[in-house]
């Protein structure tokens, strides 16, 4: 049984942290208003957006994804309870849950759109703005490119 659209504290937790983190104020702003990202939450479905330059959650899909992120309530708590401006932390951070081994703690990507339309919406800008950090992660984790990880991703999911 798929989660229903019910009140969800993660939801609040991700419309907060997106409002507060100039973190992740400073990552969204590299993303297209045309960008969107479906989020399945222990409490139903949301997804983010990034319409008139302001991130935002919402109850619901957004009918065309990018891709999808399946993120259990303690991933989200231990994304948006981060006390940190730096983008690249928190880029780590985003890196390690979607490795993460225990599945209360994994998150879990599924691309729905061509690599072209991944790069013109900004994901890879906003990896890039990450840094050093996130490059040397990805490096010691088998990924020398931010590309190359999105290929990996389409592989493992089957797109």
């Amino acid at each position: 049984m798929l989660p229903s659209e019910t009140a969800d504290p993660s939801l609040d937790l991700l419309r907060a942290f997106f409002a507060a983190s100039a973190a992740a104020r400073r990552a969204t702003r590299l993303i297209s208003g045309d960008a969107r990202v479906d989020l399945v939450l222990d409490g139903g479905f949301a997804h983010f957006t990034h319409e008139d330059g302001t991130a935002d959650v919402r109850h619901g899909t957004s009918g065309r994804p990018d891709f999808t992120l399946t993120l259990p309530r303690a991933a989200v708590e231990r994304l948006t309870l981060r006390d940190t401006a730096d983008v690249g932390e928190l880029g780590v951070a985003f890196f390690e849950l979607a490795l993460e081994r225990d599945p209360a703690l994994r998150i879990r990507i599924h691309l729905e759109a061509p690599t072209a339309r991944l790069i013109a919406h900004g994901y890879l800008a906003v990896v890039a703005l990450g840094g050093v950090k996130v490059a040397w992660w990805l490096v010691k984790n088998g990924i020398g490119h931010p590309r190359a990880a999105l290929e990996r991703l389409r592989r493992a999911t089957g797109r």
